[in-house]
């Protein structure tokens, strides 16, 4: 485990290569035996009854009247193994009225009212008989009810663990808990949980003890009752969705750009010869106009906290990968520089082949005239074969390790595919807005007007770029009065 949020670091997962997955280490040691349950999707609706009374009376008057109710339905009501709300209006009409009848005894009518908004009189009219006021008017009681599901979601918080207690209280009075010997720190916390302080330092074991009894006994048993609650709750409470701003870079990188075209424009003019003949000086100045051209593009657009900012640094890093890729190995491989060519033209010819057997539309980006030609410009494309695998089959991640920059692509590489490829992580961060609802289950909605922002992504963009320029100088001569300084 590392750092303070107790987590595994990568070094503590394990690689299951036949699979091709890191496996946690819980999982790895758990396997299909895990069984994830929530408290505040799964079972606190089945129980806010009982925090409503903890809300309206306050921690210890409510645990010496919740736990009064409790005790009084154990010794009372023989077909309720759990104070769940569900089971409660699943009882028998007499038997549902002495719980009625038990709880009016100890708290006021009001203090239950919240949940009337939920269960109304015409499927419920004996809890609607029982709890119903009609003098709090239909804002204040659902305002009260969201309160308490705000306070009750946050599984390890206080007031939880507080109502978790109260869920285990009808099995210790119905005798259904039994304690060993061997384990006195769980005897002892569900002895005085309640009538202890949560200052008192003795809580700090108490509440995950409470925490882990309940769970032993919160298997989800009514999951239609639970998603009913959420499902009618949600339909009445509005969304609240919130977003994160990210400040934008407002570094003036226009001198900067401007700069590196003078040098790009030093380097073709003095470099004619190799302009007219050498696919070496065509690959290495052409990718890094590229690059330039999309750090332009991301500035002079102000794309920086965009999608297609992250595009761009990924392109721009995967150059530099390439680039230093190609120059490693042509000492061995004299002709790479032309294969890399014809490998990407390759690509073109596959689907010009593919645009020739089907019909395009006169509005569609891709254009086959030009195509054509560039398919045809180095030889001629019965000449070319279509290379469907990696340039000198490797990829990508392959290449960053052999050419030392496999932090660069584990870190920026890996993360901006995710955007590249919209996987759900990109989709999430981008296009997905966080509800600040409770009642909504904090869910996810759509930001369809674009109000959420990224971090800029030009301050990295503009390091690759120094790179890639360092790259350019170390192969050739660029006078120190056009250089750029980092």
């Amino acid at each position: 485990m590392t750092s303070e949020k107790n987590v595994s670091s990568l070094s503590d997962h394990k690689l299951h290569r036949r699979q091709g997955r890191v496996i946690s280490p819980i999982n790895d040691s758990l396997g299909d035996q895990l069984r994830l349950s929530s408290w505040a999707k799964e079972r606190m609706p089945e129980y806010l009854w009982l925090g409503l009374i903890l809300m309206e009376y306050r921690r210890e008057e409510g645990f010496q009247k919740a736990g009064a109710i409790l005790n009084n339905i154990s010794t009372q009501i023989q077909n309720l193994s759990k104070p769940k709300l569900s089971q409660i209006l699943e009882l028998p009409y007499d038997e549902q009225a002495s719980v009625f009848q038990i709880i009016l005894e100890q708290v006021e009518p009001f203090v239950l009212s919240p949940l009337t908004v939920l269960y109304r009189a015409r499927d419920y009219p004996q809890f609607n008989e029982a709890f119903n006021v009609p003098e709090i008017n239909f804002e204040v009681r659902l305002k009260q009810l969201t309160n308490a599901i705000e306070i009750y979601s946050p599984h390890q918080s206080n007031e939880a663990t507080d109502l978790r207690f109260l869920t285990l209280e009808l099995h210790i009075f119905a005798g259904r808990i039994h304690i060993s010997k061997d384990a006195p720190n769980a005897l002892e916390a569900l002895s005085i949980y309640p009538y202890t302080s949560h200052d008192d330092e003795r809580m700090k074991m108490y509440r995950p003890t409470i925490r882990a009894m309940e769970g032993s006994f919160g298997e989800n048993e009514d999951g239609e009752f639970t998603s009913e609650f959420w499902k009618k709750i949600g339909m009445i409470t509005r969304c609240n969705p919130t977003r994160i701003m990210h400040d934008e870079n407002t570094f003036n990188y226009q001198p900067f750009i401007e700069q590196y075209r003078k040098v790009l424009e030093y380097v073709t003019n003095s470099y004619k010869t190799e302009s007219l003949l050498d696919d070496r000086f065509d690959v290495i100045i052409g990718s890094i106009t590229y690059a330039l051209r999309l750090f332009s593009e991301i500035y002079d657009n102000n794309l920086g906290n965009g999608i297609l900012g992250r595009y761009a640094i990924r392109t721009i890093i995967e150059i530099l990968i390439i680039l230093k890729y190609l120059l490693k190995r042509e000492n061995d491989h004299p002709k790479i520089w032309e294969e890399y060519k014809l490998y990407g033209i390759s690509k073109y010819k596959l689907v010009l082949l593919k645009a020739r057997e089907n019909e395009l539309e006169e509005s569609a980006h891709f254009v086959p005239p030009l195509v054509d030609m560039l398919v045809n410009e180095i030889k001629w494309e019965e000449f070319i074969d279509v290379d469907l695998k990696y340039f000198d089959k490797q990829g990508i991640r392959e290449k960053s390790i052999e050419v030392g920059e496999k932090y660069l692509f584990d870190l920026f590489y890996d993360y901006d595919s995710s955007f590249a490829h919209g996987l759900w992580g990109a989709i999430r961060e981008t296009s997905m807005l966080k509800c600040n609802n409770a009642s909504h289950q904090y869910h996810i909605v759509p930001d369809i007007f674009g109000v959420q922002n990224l971090p800029d992504v030009k301050a990295d963009c503009r390091s690759i770029m120094m790179r890639l320029l360092d790259l350019l100088k170390q192969n050739y001569e660029i006078p120190e009065t056009l250089m750029i300084l980092d």
